[in-house]
């Protein structure tokens, strides 16, 4: 496990003790304490599973345990929701794979001659001593004994509950650390991929993406702006590269409020267009009284929101004077530059103020642009579509975030991109797989072997 994951996991455990049930609250809290101990010692020592060889039991599932239930807890508690029915049931279950899991690769590991060094289980016991202890501290926090000494048992009590004492946390660790070379070692027995594997690969990637993407336009082009691997693209589609130019926000500001503001206004207005029609439809089953009066009202209404709409698009007017005013000095450098023939890449490099344009891998390949976009800002959008051939540069235009100088930089061809565009991205995808499908079947196979026998009946939170 990645000891930042672990460490931030045993931090969470240490507050969350509701999974023990020790009685804190006692005449001799010590002797309390020990004999709940002993208790827990027994319940711990249940079978859950036998397999040739040894047994699986509570106590060498508990820390996987509570790690899942607290997972879980978070998710559903934070929703407002309680665990469904069958969830422990289920965790338990997959706790129990989990520790044959580690048996099966251990006795593989010693057939296969790995361990560790001595300078790596070194380390690993530093590691473990250390998160140990500041983890009783953090415990011992959380307490209510009225000494140090019974606190210190509270503490030492509750991590031993929760997987997380010592011995329990350096013999896991220990072979998490082995499962982890066993891991390495068989993911570099699969080195190559075959033409026909990676073929599948591709056309099934293909299918998957037309599904994805093809009635999804803000999904597909999020994916354009990441490391996604795409292999099929839309209709309709084009890159563009711009320059952005922000005002200042005493500037900038009023404009979006104002534009916002505009933009609602006519939503509500083809709203009540919408009503309207509906209104006057002639299938409609009102009394004709009661429809001409609703008609009525619904019209009324739109001729108060053209006017509001009038009235906003007068307010905005200036606005957006004042913001390319604000730039327009800028605006006068690039253009003096473009005519002068420089590279627009260059200018973006000097002026352009959006980081999609200095960040990978928006930065090489631009943005995927179509009239049915949902991802950009329409007036970016928009001004992009307008171009007309490849190379062609827009007039300056603001939208929501500044202004833009906008390139058309290349059609997009939809279909299937062509694999040999993606083999090498598609080609680790297909190794990587690969690695994780042997890793499964050969441990499924290894655990099969060990012939297990599970009692999962045997142990229950409520018991």
């Amino acid at each position: 496990m990645n000891k930042r994951i672990w460490k931030l996991a045993a931090l969470c455990l240490a507050l969350c003790l509701a999974l023990t049930g020790c009685n804190l609250i006692a005449i001799d809290p010590i002797l309390q304490i020990a004999e709940d101990r002993a208790a827990l010692e027994d319940t711990y020592q249940t079978v859950l599973a036998e397999y040739d060889g040894g047994n699986i039991t509570v106590a060498d599932i508990i820390y996987d345990f509570n790690l899942q239930w607290y997972m879980y807890y978070q998710v559903y508690s934070s929703s407002g929701m309680e665990m469904p029915d069958g969830t422990e049931e289920s965790i338990e279950e997959s706790c129990v794979y989990l520790a044959l899991n580690r048996v099966a690769l251990q006795k593989q590991a010693q057939e296969r001659g790995i361990a560790l060094s001595d300078t790596e289980i070194a380390e690993l016991e530093e590691t473990v001593r250390s998160t140990y202890e500041s983890t009783l501290e953090t415990y011992k926090a959380e307490m209510n004994g009225e000494t140090d000494e019974v606190r210190t048992a509270q503490a030492e009590y509750e991590m031993y509950a929760t997987g997380q004492d010592y011995e329990a946390q350096l013999a896991y660790q220990t072979a998490e650390a082995i499962a982890e070379k066993m891991r390495e070692q068989m993911d570099a027995e699969i080195t190559e991929v075959s033409d026909e594997t990676l073929q599948q690969v591709y056309d099934t990637h293909v299918s998957d993406d037309e599904y994805y993407y093809a009635d999804a336009p803000g999904d597909f082009e999020t994916a354009m702006t990441g490391d996604t691997l795409v292999t099929w693209m839309p209709e309709g589609y084009r890159t563009v590269k711009h320059i952005l130019l922000i005002p200042d926000d005493e500037v900038l500001d009023p404009y979006v409020e104002k534009k916002n503001e505009l933009d609602d206004l006519e939503a509500q207005l083809e709203t009540l267009n919408g009503e309207l029609e509906a209104a006057t439809d002639d299938d409609a089953t009102d009394a004709a009284d009661e429809t001409a009066a609703d008609a009525a009202s619904i019209q009324e209404q739109i001729d108060q929101m053209q006017a509001d709409i009038s009235a906003a698009e007068t307010e905005l007017a200036p606005l957006a004077e004042a913001c390319m005013a604000n730039v327009q000095d800028r605006l006068d450098e690039i253009q003096a530059r473009l005519d002068a023939g420089e590279d627009f890449q260059t200018l973006i490099d000097e002026y352009g103020e959006d980081p999609g344009m200095q960040n990978e891998p928006t930065a090489s390949r631009g943005y995927y642009v179509s009239a049915e976009s949902t991802s950009w800002d329409t007036a970016f959008r928009d001004a992009a579509m307008l171009l007309e051939n490849v190379g062609d540069i827009s007039e300056p235009v603001l939208g929501m975030s500044g202004v833009h100088i906008i390139r058309y930089e290349s059609d997009v061809t939809p279909g299937a991109v062509p694999l040999e565009e993606v083999r090498d991205e598609l080609y680790e995808e297909a190794l990587t797989t690969q690695r994780e499908e042997n890793y499964a079947d050969q441990c499924s196979a290894w655990i099969e072997e060990l012939n297990p026998v599970y009692h999962y009946d045997a142990w229950s939170l409520e018991g």
